[in-house]
Parts: C-alpha cells; structure tokens; sequence
C-alpha cells in the first residue's frame, strides 16, 4: 500500500538520486546522469509495486548495486581513488548515493517486516 513506511523511505531515495542525476559530478556527466537517472526511475517504479513486496526488495537491492557502480565508476572517473584530487568541504554530492542506499536498506527492512505479518496472519487461518 502506498501509505506504508517504506513508500516515504523509497520516495526520499527517489528524490536523491533524482537531485544526484543532475549534480553533475566531476567524472563523466553523461555516466552519473543516466546511472542515477535509471536507478531513481527503478525506485520509482518499485514504489508501485507494493503487491509484490519480494519483488520490491530485490529490485531494490538491484538499485543499490547500480547505485554502488555508476558512484564507483564515477569515483575512478574524477581521480579521487588514483590520488589526483582531494575532497574539499563542499564534495557533499559524494554523499547523495550512500544516504539514498541507507534509505533504500531501511525500506527493506520494513518491507520484510510487512512480509513477514503476511506471513503470520496466513498461519492463523
């Protein structure tokens, strides 16, 4: 159901990562954009999906691991991993992706807790 928990917890997801497609990090542009496009478009679709929570949870853990790649390739794109660049205070667009993964994992983690009631109210009847 759309008034749940996870259903905020995957919105903000898909805000940041909306937001983290348009920052332009110093890497590729065109490889953060749509990386970050497609992923928050997948929380977005995956909020519908609300019938079908086990699908919603591994599709969600699909949106971390492309979260995790295109930030990674980005990562060695502007050459903060080879040592070429250093984080400044105002290099916080780094920490959209991992924020919006916490949020991804805690819309999990009520997801399984929602299956699991499923699960026990089945048992009953």
């Amino acid at each position: 159901m759309l008034q749940r928990i996870q259903t905020v917890f995957m919105l903000i997801a898909f805000i940041l990562l909306s937001f983290a497609s348009f920052l332009g990090f110093d890497g590729d542009f065109s490889l953060t954009f749509i990386g970050f496009s497609v992923a928050s478009l997948l929380v977005f679709i995956n909020i519908f999906l609300f019938k079908n929570r086990k699908l919603q949870i591994r599709l969600n853990y699909l949106v971390i691991l492309l979260i995790l790649i295109v930030s990674g390739l980005s990562f060695y794109q502007s050459g903060i991993l080879s040592g070429e660049k250093q984080f400044s205070e105002k290099d916080i667009e780094w920490l959209i992706p991992l924020v919006s993964i916490v949020f991804l994992l805690t819309a999990n983690k009520y997801i399984k807790r929602d299956e699991a009631l499923v699960k026990s109210v089945d048992r009953i009847r």
